[in-house]
């Protein structure tokens, strides 16, 4: 279930984000929710524990959590004259 996530859900969701990246309150949640709620939820026997349990037990990371990394990532990338 995880590895299908990983592979078909997760790229839609964060398609093109480097450009996207919301900057309000309210979209960083409504994003959240597909994983939070959409696939955390569905996984039998983690219904009841906290969200940020079930990403420690998964090992995933928050998508707002691989926003951040990617945003430092292509400022990274830029500072040192990888991108133009």
């Amino acid at each position: 279930m995880l590895e299908l996530y990983k592979s078909l859900v997760r790229p839609h969701v964060e398609y093109c984000t480097p450009v996207w990246s919301p900057c309000y309150q309210k979209d960083k949640i409504l994003i959240e929710r597909v994983q939070q709620y959409r696939f955390t939820r569905t996984i039998p026997g983690f219904s009841k524990l906290p969200y940020y349990k079930i990403l420690e037990l998964l090992g995933l990371w928050s998508l707002e959590e691989r926003r951040n990394r990617a945003d430092l990532s292509e400022v990274f990338k830029m500072v040192k004259g990888l991108r133009q």
